[in-house]
């Protein structure tokens, strides 16, 4: 089996009625090292999350995401380390 390479996935998700349990819930199974805060911004409704991740496919975690709201300010970063 080859290994898979590490990405460390770092994002915003944007949602309306969803928890920061419920994210956090959602995204435990894809990886390892997860961090999310919320961020506050008055100019918008809804909820902002700071997520960060490392994985091994970052497309899961986005499709789990895009389940919940919008995403941006997408950095995605080859770790180097293979799990």
């Amino acid at each position: 089996m080859i290994p898979q390479p590490v990405y460390k996935l770092g994002f915003i998700l944007h949602t309306y009625n969803t928890t920061l349990e419920a994210v956090k819930n959602s995204l435990a199974e894809f990886g390892e090292g997860l961090e999310i805060s919320e961020v506050a911004d008055s100019s918008e409704k809804g909820n902002n999350f700071k997520v960060n991740l490392n994985t091994q496919d970052p497309t899961l975690v986005f499709d789990a995401c895009s389940q919940f709201g919008r995403i941006r300010s997408v950095k995605v970063e080859e770790e180097g380390r293979h799990l």
